[in-house]
């Protein structure tokens, strides 16, 4: 179909599929599939359910004790690669005291749905579901098939998850376009009302390490120059000391483009400057984020008894890259800033997330659909994820993966994802599956 084209009237009640959606939602945050332990059987299991309602078979993906994923497909002529709609079924902990309302109630206050994973990622996967739904009851004409995919244990590394799926079922991983999280629209921006929209064509990768310092133990009370708690805590002071320069990767080039052209910046304001870029990311956090290789804290083990030098003392290390950065080369640079051979530096989880093209079909395709559902005035923004996703598993196989919530959020709103008081509206809930679906189906049906 040309670029350009129109919405086609296909008959369908929004208010009912709204309806639904919501209920779908509702329902789906009820199922409790924190991570750890995940027990994400009885998401899929509901996801299943809904599914068949609509004459859509599926197949589950046991990885055991509970752990499973879930995929259905449409087929379409065959004529090019799928798009998969992709999503994650665990939640992260909460801290039920610090909530307004029960996290897992799927309680509904003034036509907003609260609970745990209705941003992270719940609402998108029935977002997703509807544009399947849509598909199958209007009888769709598909040159691409839909795959609907939701996996387990995404907030934990996807070992139970996405790698079971490339393990057991890597047909999946046959795909051109891939939706997934990564990049929500935003209802206002630097105090002005807009209507601006993320797509995320790459993000961080992880590099989770530890650090063992070694030494030798000893009682208290005799100090040696040999303590593992002191070597560990001069290897950290150095880690914390090094500065790492900004640097401008595309996706955050193209960020910071868009938001000049659009009025977000002063004209005179060079980001590209490198020193322009350091000032304006020791001011944003988010952006200190997206343009830096991050290294963080986020646990220190050592000693048991308050008189007795320990023999080993450990940190835990959460480092995120940028896509252009090589973990090997990374993890090297960190054994050189710590330069002691008594502080090795071991590796707990990485993977490389790759960078997809914002010079694709996706892309301009997006932008259509946006101006003529919401008119010149919508915005599309792109963006490097902080975080890790999915993703990275379709990008290694050559499929273009795309971040993209369509959702219109407050500051509010962003900062409850992994927070308290997680919700998403009911209109954004709409919105999602309309602008997604729409999305899809000119997609999938070109060749």
């Amino acid at each position: 179909m040309p670029p350009g084209e129109t919405q086609p009237d296909l008959g369908i009640d929004w208010q009912e599929l709204t309806e639904y959606a919501t209920s779908l939602l509702c329902e789906y945050i009820r199922i409790n599939t924190t991570n750890p332990p995940g027990g994400e059987e009885a998401g899929a299991v509901f996801l299943r359910d809904a599914l068949a309602k609509e004459g859509i078979s599926s197949q589950l993906h046991d990885a055991g004790d509970s752990r499973v994923s879930i995929s259905a497909r449409l087929e379409g002529s065959g004529s090019a690669k799928p798009i998969v709609l992709l999503s994650h079924i665990d939640v992260v902990p909460v801290e039920p005291e610090h909530w307004h309302v029960d996290p897992f109630s799927g309680d509904i206050v003034e036509d907003v749905i609260w609970g745990r994973g209705a941003l992270d990622m719940k609402g998108m996967a029935v977002m997703e579901l509807m544009a399947m739904v849509l598909a199958k009851r209007h009888r769709i004409r598909l040159e691409r098939d839909i795959v609907f995919l939701a996996v387990a244990d995404e907030e934990a590394g996807g070992m139970k998850g996405i790698h079971h799926i490339c393990e057991t079922a890597p047909h999946l991983l046959d795909a051109e376009y891939i939706f997934n999280e990564g990049a929500y629209g935003f209802s206002e921006f630097m105090g002005r009302q807009t209507k601006m929209f993320g797509v995320a064509p790459s993000e961080k990768s992880p590099c989770w390490v530890k650090l063992v310092a070694t030494g030798q133990p000893g009682h208290a009370s005799v100090p040696h120059g040999d303590n593992a708690v002191a070597k560990l805590v001069k290897a950290l002071g150095r880690v914390e000391a090094h500065e790492r320069r900004a640097r401008l990767t595309p996706a955050v080039e193209a960020m910071l483009s868009t938001l000049k052209t659009n009025g977000f910046m002063p004209e005179e304001l060079n980001p590209g400057d490198p020193q322009t870029l350091e000032t304006l990311s020791s001011v944003d956090a988010h952006l200190g984020a997206i343009t830096h290789d991050t290294v963080n804290l986020t646990g220190f083990r050592a000693g048991k008894k308050h008189n007795v030098i320990p023999g080993t003392a450990e940190a835990t290390l959460d480092c995120r890259l940028l896509p252009d950065t090589k973990p090997d080369d990374f993890v090297a640079e960190l054994s050189e800033i710590i330069d002691d051979p008594g502080v090795k530096v071991e590796r707990v989880l990485e993977h490389y997330s790759g960078a997809s093209s914002l010079d694709t079909p996706v892309v301009s395709v997006i932008g259509e659909v946006l101006k003529e559902m919401y008119g010149e005035e919508a915005i599309l923004l792109p963006q490097l994820c902080p975080a890790f996703t999915d993703s990275h598993a379709y990008r290694k196989a050559g499929g273009q993966a795309y971040g993209f919530t369509p959702s219109l959020l407050t500051r509010e709103d962003l900062a409850t994802i992994h927070g308290h008081n997680e919700r998403l509206s009911i209109a954004n809930l709409r919105m999602g599956a309309n602008v997604l679906f729409e999305v899809t189906r000119r997609l999938a049906c070109r060749g």
